[in-house]
Order: C-alpha cells, then sequence, then structure tokens
C-alpha cells in the first residue's frame, strides 16, 4: 500500500497515472482541508472532491475542480437574484456539498468523503488530513483572508504578509493509520504552501512521516521557477522561501529521501538540493498526456521500490 499527500491541483494528474499501474484499492491518499468552506447549501470541500472526481473519471481537466460538462443554472440564478456567491459551483458539484453536509450533521468528515467516494465508484481510500476544521489564512494588503476569498473573489491580486493555518491540529485516525501502514508515502507536485503545509502542520501525521523518510519522495511542483497551475511562487515568496524547486526541497528536507525535478532544470539545483542530504533524481514531470503521468507514477513506485 502506498500513501499520498495531495491538494487540488497537479498531484491528481499523478493520481491518474498510478491508478494505471497500481491497484487502486492499495492507494491511500491524505487530502488537504484546509480550503474547505461551510456554505448555505453545503459543505465545499474542494481538494477532497477533486481527488474523488479524478478516481471516479469525471473530474473536469480544463479546470482540475468541478465535474466535465456540468451544468451552472442554480449559480447562474442566484446572481440573477442577486445573490452573491463568488465560487462558480456546477449543478453536479453542488450535490456533493449537500450531500457531505448532510452526512456531517451526524457524523466525521471522513464518514461523508468514505460514502461520496463510495457512491461514485471509487476504490481508492480519501481521507480528510483532520476531521476538525483547518484553515489556510492569508494575511494580506486588504485584510485577514480565507484561502478562497484571495485566490477567488480576490483573484490571487492582494500582496501575501504571511500565510499561517488556523484550528485545531487533531489527524484524521483513518489517515494516519493509513501513513503507518504504507509501504511508501509520496508528495505531490501540489502548492506546497497552501496544500502540503497544511497536512504537515498536524504533528501526529508530521512525526508519521518523517518516520517513513527512506521510502518517502516529493516531486517539485515548478519548473525553472513557474509552477505548473496557480500561485505557488507568490506564496513561497511570502513564506521566505527560494520560488523554485530548492525552496520546496528546503520546505521538504526533514521528510524525504528523493525530489524529483524536471529534466530541463539546471544542474546547479540539483547539486544544492543534495547538499541537503537529499537524493535529487531529474525526469520528465510536466504531465501533459496520460502516457506522461503513467511513466511518471511507474518511475516513482520503481525508485521506491514498490513497482
Amino acid at each position: 500500500m502506498i500513501a499520498v499527500l495531495s491538494g487540488g491541483t497537479g498531484t491528481p494528474k499523478l493520481l491518474q497515472g498510478l491508478k494505471q499501474i497500481y491497484p487502486e484499492e492499495e492507494i491511500s491518499v491524505i487530502v488537504n482541508t484546509a480550503d474547505d468552506m461551510e456554505l448555505e447549501h453545503g459543505y465545499f470541500s474542494p481538494d477532497v472532491d477533486t481527488v474523488i472526481y479524478t478516481f471516479a473519471g469525471i473530474i473536469n481537466e480544463e479546470t482540475w475542480y468541478g465535474i466535465k460538462n456540468d451544468t451552472f443554472k442554480t449559480h447562474e440564478m442566484l446572481i440573477k437574484l442577486g445573490y452573491e456567491e463568488y465560487l462558480r459551483i456546477g449543478d453536479l458539484d453542488r450535490a456533493s456539498h449537500i450531500f457531505k453536509k448532510h452526512i456531517m450533521k451526524k457524523d466525521k468528515l471522513c464518514t461523508a468523503i468514505e460514502l461520496q467516494a463510495k457512491a461514485l465508484g471509487v476504490k481508492a481510500k480519501i481521507y480528510p488530513m483532520s476531521d476538525e476544521r483547518i484553515e489556510t489564512r492569508v494575511l494580506t494588503d486588504i485584510g485577514d483572508l480565507h484561502l478562497q476569498e484571495f485566490f477567488v473573489k480576490h483573484r490571487a491580486e492582494p500582496n501575501i504578509k504571511d500565510v499561517y493555518y488556523r484550528g485545531t491540529k487533531k489527524p484524521c485516525e483513518k489517515a494516519l493509520k493509513a501513513i503507518k501502514k504504507a509501504e511508501a508515502v509520496i508528495i505531490g507536485p501540489s502548492n506546497p504552501i497552501t496544500s502540503i503545509l497544511p497536512i504537515l502542520s498536524i504533528k501526529e501525521i508530521s512525526e508519521e512521516i518523517k518516520k517513513k523518510k527512506e521510502k518517502c519522495l516529493a516531486v517539485s511542483p515548478l519548473i525553472k521557477g513557474k509552477p505548473f497551475s496557480g500561485v505557488a511562487d507568490k506564496f513561497m515568496k511570502a513564506m521566505n522561501y527560494e520560488p523554485n524547486s530548492k525552496g520546496v526541497a528546503e520546505i521538504y528536507r526533514d521528510y524525504i529521501k528523493y525530489f524529483l525535478i524536471d529534466a530541463d532544470e539546471d544542474e546547479e539545483v540539483c547539486r544544492e538540493i543534495e547538499k541537503m542530504g537529499i537524493k535529487c533524481i531529474k525526469t520528465n514531470i510536466l504531465m501533459k498526456t496520460d502516457e506522461d503521468k503513467r511513466k511518471l507514477a511507474e518511475f516513482i513506485l520503481k525508485l521506491l521500490e514498490i513497482f
């Protein structure tokens, strides 16, 4: 069994590759939930839904959130009525939010996710990093914002002064058990500040992954300082990390033995990462096609002696 730490972009592409070559039921994904929001209609857990939709084969691959070919009639009517809904939520996607909120009236988030995944035919084990509320907060020049407010409402335009994680740092017990049982841990190419560090901010999870260091690998989400998607570089600068693969390796240095960077990166980058005691390996990490995803997944599992 393998465990993967995931956000909502970058890593789901790798999950598609892993699904092609490794038994899906042997994959556990611990997902960032610090982007979650309690909305009037339901519980919004964007990274969780992206991972579930990816395994279910219904993810919108143009945006890497929401469901492909979804409609937006409810959202459009709400706007017409004068209701402010800055998140553009699809009709089918909205059903997932309503379902989770319904289950969570009497049970935990992990139960809602388990039932949702099962209903959509997902065999992989999808776990939230916590069943408690943890929020990524972005301190900006216009105020203290929830991450969704920063990204969507304000289009990631405000200057970032600081990022912090607010809430009870209690792990989802099933996620913790999955990490303990895993033969290897893969940190996917998601935004390290807003997707992976919230998971690692939970002490028990962080400690378990450190124990797995000899079998832990991370994939850089940047190529020559440019993120696959989003504004990971902007967040890294705000947190005083170099906005490049070396900076990402610095964030993960206590957790990983292997770090994959793109084949086009300069050799000097690899040498600087090796000085941290990390084995830096250059390969194609830009997953444009299904074959790219499969080859990267195969490369990772062979390196970890899993495949």
